[in-house]
C-alpha cells in the first residue's frame, strides 16, 4: 500500500481512511530530565522492541512540554508505524510481497524514517532550550493540566474523541508537579507537606473556576499510562501526588489508568 513519504510525510497509507490506534506520548520536561530518566523513557516507553510490536499503520505522536505554552505546542514527532519488512514479524502486513517489492525497501523506510526519527525526537529532549524559552511569550511553570486539556480538544492533535481511532493510549512521562499562577498545585505542598486532594483543590474558591475549565473530555476508548518521575519530588510516594491525579482522571471520566514509577536506586 502506498504511503505518504514525500516532504517528511506522516508515513500513513494514502488510499485508506481506516484508523486503528493512536499512541500519544506527552513528555513533561519543564524540569530537565536526568540522563537516567531519559534512558528509562527510551527503554520503557519507546524502545525499539515496542516500536516493532506496534501494528502497522498505528500512529505514534510524541510531544515535549518545555518551552512552548500548551495552546501553541505541537508534537515533535507524529507518524504512522510503517511496514517493517521483518520476516519474523507476527503481522503478515509487515512481510514483503516478493513479486512486487523488496524487503530492503520496506526495512529502509521503517528504520530510517520511523525508528531513527523516534530516536531523534528523544534526543531532542536533552538539547539546550530553544529561543522560545527566552521570549516574552515563553512557557512559565508546569502547566500539565492545560496541556492535557488542549490535547483533548485541538483537532490538529488528532487525538480528540471524534478523531476516528478505534482506540487511543495517552502516556504521560512527568513528575506531575502541576504549577501555574492560576493552578498552583505544587505550591500547596512545599517541603515534606502533603499535597491536597483533587477534590479539595478543585473546590477551593481561589482555583475553582480554572480547575473545572481544565478537565478534559477524551471520550471513550482511552487508556492512560503514567511514568511517574517520582524521584524529583516524591521519592517515598507519600506526598499524595498520585492520589491527586487519580482523582483528576476519575473526574474526567477516565477509568483505565495504569502507572509505573522510577526505581528507588
Amino acid at each position: 500500500e502506498d504511503i505518504n513519504v514525500m516532504d517528511e510525510g506522516d508515513l500513513c497509507p494514502i488510499s485508506s481512511s481506516a484508523r486503528f490506534h493512536h499512541h500519544f506520548v506527552l513528555i513533561d520536561a519543564t524540569a530537565d530530565l536526568t540522563p537516567s530518566q531519559l534512558k528509562l523513557l527510551e527503554r520503557l516507553v519507546l524502545s525499539e522492541s515496542y516500536l516493532a510490536s506496534m501494528m502497522p499503520w498505528d500512529r505514534l505522536s510524541i510531544m515535549m512540554l518545555r518551552d512552548v505554552k500548551p495552546a501553541k505546542n505541537i508534537p515533535i514527532f507524529s507518524k504512522c508505524r510503517p511496514r517493517s519488512g521483518d520476516p519474523a514479524s507476527p503481522y503478515t502486513t509487515d512481510h514483503h510481497e516478493w513479486i512486487s517489492e523488496s524487503q530492503s525497501d520496506l526495512t529502509g523506510i521503517y528504520k530510517d524514517l520511523f525508528v531513527a526519527e523516534v530516536r531523534k525526537a528523544i534526543n531532542s529532549i536533552s538539547e539546550p532550550r530553544s529561543s522560545a524559552a527566552r521570549s516574552n511569550d515563553a512557557l512559565k511553570g508546569s502547566p500539565i493540566l492545560s496541556q492535557l486539556k488542549d490535547i483533548s480538544r485541538l483537532p490538529d492533535m488528532d487525538f480528540r474523541a471524534d478523531s476516528g481511532y478505534k482506540s487511543r493510549t495517552l502516556t504521560i512521562v512527568s513528575d506531575l508537579a502541576q504549577n501555574t499562577d492560576r493552578l498552583p498545585f505544587w505550591l500547596q505542598c512545599p517541603g515534606e507537606s502533603k499535597c491536597p486532594s483533587w477534590e479539595s483543590f478543585k473546590n477551593d474558591k481561589k482555583y475553582k473556576l480554572w480547575a473545572k475549565r481544565v478537565i478534559p473530555d477524551f471520550g471513550a476508548n482511552l487508556e492512560i499510562k503514567l511514568l511517574y518521575l517520582n524521584n524529583n519530588f516524591d521519592r517515598n510516594l507519600d506526598k499524595g501526588i498520585l492520589e491527586f491525579w487519580m482523582g483528576f482522571f476519575d473526574d474526567a471520566g477516565i477509568i483505565n489508568v495504569d502507572f509505573e514509577i522510577e526505581s528507588d536506586a
